[in-house]
C-alpha cells in the first residue's frame, strides 16, 4: 500500500525542491495527518471516516505542494543545471587527474632513471593500478554521480546530456599514462609521463592512431551512460505515471 503524500514529494521534486527538503516536509505531513486523524477519532469517528476527514481537511496534493513550492527556493541543481552538471563535472575530472598526475610524477621520477634493468613489480603494480582508476574509472564515476543526482532530483534538462557528452570527452582524453622506455644503446631505462593516452607506433606518439583511441572511448563512455540515464528515468517515471 503507498504511503501517504507520496504524489506531494514527486511533484515538489519535479518542481525543483531538493530532495531533502521535499523528504522533510512529507514527513511532517504524514505526522500531521496522523495527529488529525487521532483528534477526529476522540471527537467520535470510526478510524475509516476519521482519516479521510482529516485528508479532506489538509487539502489535496496538488495544493500541499504547491504551498511547499511557494515558499521555497529550488535546488541549485533546478536553479543553474549548467554548472551542476557541465561545468562542476569537468572541473573536478581535470582537478583529479591534474592531482593525480602530480602525485605520481613527485614519487616516480627521482627514481626512475635507477630502472635500467626493468621495473620493479612494486612501482609496475603501483603505476598500473593509478593508470586504470584514473584512465577508466574515473570518467564513469563522475557521469554516474550526475546521472544519480538527475534521476533523484527528478531533472530533465539537455545540460544533463550536455554534461555527459563532455564528461566522455574529457575523461576519454586525459588520465594518468607511463611510458616505461626499455634500455637501448648502453642507455638506462626511462619514463614518459602524461595526461593524454598516445599511442606509440615505432618508437613515436601517433596523432591519427591517439586521436582514434580518444573518439572510441568517448563514444563508448557516452554510449554507456546515455543508455543508463534514458534507463532509469524511464523505470523512474513508469514507476510513478
Amino acid at each position: 500500500m503507498p504511503q501517504p503524500f507520496e504524489s506531494v514529494r514527486e511533484q515538489l521534486l519535479r518542481a525543483g525542491i531538493a530532495p531533502h527538503l521535499a523528504r522533510r516536509y512529507v514527513v511532517e505531513l504524514r505526522e500531521h495527518l496522523a495527529d488529525v486523524t487521532a483528534r477526529e477519532r476522540g471527537a467520535g469517528l470510526d478510524p475509516a471516516a476519521a482519516g479521510l476527514r482529516a485528508r479532506t481537511l489538509l487539502g489535496t496534493d496538488a495544493q500541499l505542494a504547491q504551498a511547499m513550492i511557494d515558499s521555497t527556493p529550488r535546488s541549485l541543481a533546478a536553479r543553474a543545471p549548467w554548472a551542476v552538471f557541465a561545468i562542476v563535472p569537468v572541473l573536478m575530472l581535470l582537478a583529479v587527474v591534474w592531482a593525480v598526475a602530480t602525485a605520481m610524477m613527485h614519487l616516480l621520477a627521482p627514481v626512475h632513471s635507477s630502472w635500467p634493468g626493468g621495473v620493479p613489480n612494486t612501482y609496475n603494480n603501483l603505476i598500473t593500478t593509478v593508470s586504470f582508476v584514473a584512465s577508466y574509472l574515473l570518467g564513469p564515476a563522475i557521469a554516474g554521480g550526475c546521472i544519480a543526482l538527475a534521476v533523484r532530483q527528478r531533472l530533465s534538462s539537455r545540460w544533463v546530456w550536455t554534461g555527459l557528452v563532455l564528461i566522455a570527452l574529457f575523461s576519454a582524453a586525459l588520465g594518468f599514462h607511463m611510458n616505461i622506455l626499455p634500455p637501448r644503446g648502453g642507455h638506462p631505462g626511462s619514463a614518459m609521463f602524461s595526461v593524454i593516452p598516445g599511442v606509440i607506433v615505432a618508437g613515436r606518439v601517433n596523432a591519427a592512431a591517439t586521436l582514434g583511441v580518444i573518439a572510441l572511448r568517448a563514444a563508448v563512455l557516452f554510449a554507456i551512460a546515455a543508455l543508463a540515464y534514458r534507463a532509469l528515468r524511464s523505470r523512474l517515471l513508469s514507476g510513478h505515471t
